[in-house]
């Protein structure tokens, strides 16, 4: 009984190995496929009601942006959530700013989502199918989700993956190398916001 046992473990622990580098591998080949460090992040506007005169992204040049693609029923964008709202309150008073896309077509769904999860930077949705008739999956590169990039303040793409890790890891070190200078804050305009 206790060799089946012990066999039972080793296989578990064996799958466990296998299913962890299935997984590094699939982040690695859609990393691959993303935008990389350097390239000009696309700009774009978000148009809706908290922005009713136009949001564009290179607004926020100045200070780094994370920008987030991702939906509520998205069961790997839901495990990520709170890596993102722990970013987001470490980083945000630091300046950095948060930018969440969502590929959501419920929107009283995706605003429970984001109320109930804290998710208090800005949100938007064209609130259409994910590639079907969405214009931001396309520029970016979006063949996953969640799909994170961390933009620097000169509007180029300084990370780009479809883990919060190497995001956190490039913003940890982009903000420890900007310590003394404040190029990660960025300056602030009287509303709060980041130039």
């Amino acid at each position: 009984m206790k060799k089946i046992i012990l066999m039972a473990f080793a296989l578990l622990c064996l799958n466990s190995c296998v299913v962890g580098a299935e997984e590094e591998q699939g982040t690695e080949k859609y990393d691959s496929q993303l935008l990389q460090p350097g390239e000009a992040a696309p700009d774009f506007t978000i148009t809706d009601a908290d922005h009713p005169g136009g949001l564009r992204l290179s607004s926020l040049r100045g200070a780094y942006v994370v920008l987030e693609f991702w939906a509520s029923w998205c069961p790997d964008c839901r495990r990520e959530t709170p890596a993102v709202v722990e970013m987001y309150r470490k980083y945000a008073p630091l300046g950095v700013r948060f930018v969440g896309v969502s590929f959501d077509t419920d929107s009283t769904a995706w605003r429970k989502y984001i109320r109930e999860n804290g998710m208090d930077w800005i949100q938007y949705s064209e609130l259409k199918k994910w590639k079907n008739g969405t214009t931001l999956d396309g520029p970016y590169k979006v063949n996953w989700i969640p799909t994170f990039y961390l933009i620097d303040p000169q509007g180029n793409i300084a990370a780009s993956s479809v883990g919060t890790d190497k995001i956190k890891a490039a913003l940890e070190a982009a903000v420890a190398e900007s310590a003394g200078g404040g190029a990660a804050a960025g300056q602030q305009t009287e509303s709060g916001e980041g130039l």
